[in-house]
């Protein structure tokens, strides 16, 4: 059975311009079909409005390119009920309540306020790092975002454009 994930706006940022890091293999994973991940309007649109946002230095196509990315391979949670946990942070109560109706396995996340938490419901609550080893359980190398270069779901073309986004966001981290 696939795990089912819902990781918060910071690590699916993470994600997608750090290639190296662990949440970019988690999000690899998903991308790759081997885990289920959820969203819910509300934490769709955090992730739609921070990746419009001025540092990230994307063109409105290619932070709309991104968005699709990470769209096709949500299994959408509509109007999750409020979950009995409650997060001391009201702004990440969305993640723990498409969690907790989306009956995810795992939360990700880097946030204090919601790692303090550790569970909510069947939902562990996870760093990046401590999903990877989890995940490393079920597979038998750690996947490399380029290996979703021939997904159904995003073109090739998309695909190298997102990847070209990608490393210029890694040289100007680097540089910066």
């Amino acid at each position: 059975m696939k795990p089912r994930l819902v990781m918060d706006t910071s690590v699916l940022v993470s994600g997608i311009f750090f290639a190296k890091g662990n949440e970019a293999q988690i999000l690899s994973y998903a991308i790759e079909g081997r885990a289920v991940l959820l969203a819910s309007l509300d934490t769709l649109e955090e992730l739609r409005e921070v990746l419009t946002r001025p540092k990230f230095q994307l063109t409105q196509p290619e932070a709309l390119t991104l968005f699709q990315m990470v769209l096709s391979r949500c299994e959408i949670v509509l109007n999750p009920e409020k979950a009995e946990a409650k997060c001391r942070d009201p702004d990440d109560q969305k993640f723990l309540d498409c969690a907790v109706a989306g009956k995810a396995d795992h939360l990700v996340t880097g946030d204090p306020d919601l790692l303090v938490m550790e569970r909510a419901g069947r939902t562990m609550i996870l760093t990046g790092a401590q999903l990877v080893k989890v995940l490393r359980k079920t597979w038998s190398t750690p996947p490399k975002l380029s290996d979703i270069a021939g997904s159904k779901r995003i073109s090739k073309e998309d695909w190298l454009r997102t990847r070209g986004i990608i490393r210029n966001s890694e040289t100007e981290a680097r540089e910066g």
